[in-house]
Order: C-alpha cells, then sequence, then structure tokens
C-alpha cells in the first residue's frame, strides 16, 4: 500500500476567502516563496510513490481548516506544512511540532535540509498552540523554512533543493 502524505503551502487564502500573504519582505511574500519549495518536495515524493494531497497542486488556493479537513478525511499518514519566519526572525530553521511522531518526522525532515550549503537551525521546537499541528489526525510539522530576511537570498537560490531535502526527510520519516 502506497503512503499517503499532506504537504501544504503556508499562508495562501484564508478561511474567509481573503488572500493571506504571509510575512513579507521587500516586496517578497511568505506564500510566493514557499510555493516553488512546495512542488518540489511534491514531486519529489510523488517520483517515489508516494500519494500526496497538496494545495501546492492549484497554486496555494485553500485555507489551512481546509486543508487540515483534507487530510484527515484522506486519513494522511502525516501533514506539513510549508513556512517561512518573519522579518526580524534570526536565520535558520525551525521545524514545529506537538506529538512525539511530529518531533521524529521534524528532526528526519531538519537533517536532510541541513546538508543544504549554507543552511543552518534555530532546534527543532515544541508548539502545542498551532491550529495545523494540533487539528490533525496524524503526526505533523509546520517547517519554518529559514527567516524571510535573513535566510531570503538561499530560500530563492536553493528553493528546489530544500523542497527535495524536506521530501527526503519524509521519506526517512515513513521507512521507520
Amino acid at each position: 500500500m502506497a503512503h499517503k502524505v499532506a504537504i501544504n503551502c503556508g499562508h495562501g487564502t484564508m478561511t474567509n476567502g481573503v488572500w493571506d500573504s504571509g510575512c513579507t519582505y521587500k516586496g517578497d511574500t511568505e506564500a510566493e516563496m514557499m510555493l516553488p519549495i512546495t512542488k518540489a518536495c511534491v514531486v519529489y515524493l510523488r517520483k517515489h510513490g508516494i500519494k500526496v494531497l497538496s494545495d501546492a497542486d492549484h497554486g496555494n488556493n485553500r485555507n489551512m481548516v481546509a486543508d487540515v479537513t483534507w487530510a484527515n478525511s484522506a486519513r494522511a499518514e502525516l501533514y506539513v506544512s510549508v513556512h517561512c519566519d518573519y522579518d526580524k526572525a534570526p536565520s535558520g530553521t525551525l521545524p514545529l511540532y506537538t506529538s512525539a511522531n511530529g518531533r521524529r518526522l521534524a528532526a528526519a525532515m531538519n537533517r536532510r535540509v541541513l546538508r543544504i550549503r549554507g543552511t543552518k537551525t534555530r532546534g527543532v521546537c515544541k508548539r502545542t498552540d498551532l491550529y495545523e499541528l494540533n487539528a490533525t489526525l496524524c503526526p505533523a510539522c509546520i517547517f519554518e523554512v529559514g527567516s524571510i530576511k535573513a535566510d531570503n537570498a538561499l530560500m530563492k537560490k536553493k528553493a528546489k533543493k530544500i523542497g527535495v531535502q524536506m521530501a527526503k526527510g519524509i521519506i526517512d520519516y515513513l521507512k521507520k
């Protein structure tokens, strides 16, 4: 049986239908910057036989409530939401989780992303106050790829590599 996962791009459409760009810096928006990373992750996973539910297939046009509902109703094995941190955040990845399995998922993804030259981490952080981590029926991770300001050039230049490494981390997690 093939694995089924949900990989979603942060922000996009809010529950009231209004566009939500996420954080911004000098004309760059979180939603736009995370889309190529999310797409690269999704493409890699699908090439490796994993069924992927993703709002990235339609330009990040779903809100987080719809994404979580979709993942839950489809019985996804894991849920990942791809984000970047605001402009005052320090450089580095910051994967967020709630459960023990969410922590394993976050750590596996982080280990892989850190293989990209120039990438550093702020650690893996437990959070109990975030909807996407609490409302999912499966292990979940909100993966903060970096700071929209401090890691801007890296995220743009290495978007595909970041997405592929995230996917490899997901595959590492699924193999255990």
